[in-house]
């Protein structure tokens, strides 16, 4: 129950001797504790009503915060920027409502909803897993714009509120633009055996993302250009880390 509760692997029985599981697991079946469930997904419909089941508020408010922890964890760790940006929403309703269990409750199921939402973003044509974690990191390195959805003006109108004041069709289609340039030149380099135990391949492979946030297309942007060695180094983050999503999905 702990284990189904916190969405800890820790708390498993594996690696313990099969004699002493089976007393462990027969001691526990004697309690009425059931084995066999395991969490349910804060994706899943009847995820709710499961966690509706819970008598006490405070309970049910864990429980949806260990789920979406475990979800951040576990479904997201591909993806930083999104990561990032629920984990922030995460921290910031537990911080706002200390010990108001209600409304902690009422807030972790409306970060639910926008968790769920996530999965009906627009990608601009990007690859949803390969492109999109890096469409999402240059959005916030040149714009600060960390949430997950749509850029905050409105289509066709420049807003000077906004950095460097252009349209979100502007804005948008130069992300697009620098994250499949990106991409391209990530992808190609991933493709050489050992390159990730080649200093030298490396070494390219930063010169030629230098090399297209220089580019004249992308002059307009001070941030891309003054941040240049930090971004090179986030991308060469995601990369490594989505290094077999990037090479083998489709």
């Amino acid at each position: 129950m702990a284990g189904k509760h916190f969405r800890d692997a820790r708390l498993s029985m594996k690696g313990i001797p099969p004699k002493l599981r089976g007393i462990t697991d027969a001691y526990l079946a004697s309690k009425g504790i059931d084995l066999k469930v395991a969490p349910i997904s804060i994706l899943d419909q009847d995820f709710e009503s499961q966690v509706g089941k819970r008598k006490r508020t405070k309970t049910k408010a864990a429980e949806v915060e260990h789920a979406i922890r475990h979800h951040l964890d576990v479904d997201l760790d591909d993806d930083p920027d999104l990561q990032a940006s629920f984990a922030d929403a995460l921290r910031k309703i537990l911080e706002d409502f200390q010990k108001n269990w209600r409304r902690i409750y009422e807030e972790l199921e409306k970060l639910r909803q926008r968790i769920i939402n996530a999965r009906k973003e627009p990608t601009y044509g990007l690859h949803r897993k390969k492109q999109m974690p890096l469409f999402r990191m240059f959005r916030r390195e040149i714009f600060g714009e960390g949430d997950i959805f749509p850029l905050k003006s409105s289509p066709g109108i420049a807003d000077p509120q906004t950095p460097y004041g252009m349209t979100e069709d502007d804005r948008i289609s130069h992300l697009v633009d620098l994250t499949q340039k990106a991409f391209l030149v990530v992808e190609r380099e991933l493709k050489l055996i050992g390159f990730w135990e080649s200093i030298p391949a490396r070494n390219k492979l930063k010169a030629d993302l230098q090399k297209i946030l220089l580019a004249p297309e992308f002059a307009k942007f001070s941030d891309l250009i003054k941040n240049r060695a930090h971004i090179i180094t986030r991308i060469m983050e995601i990369a490594e880390k989505n290094n077999d999503t990037i090479m083998y999905a489709e």
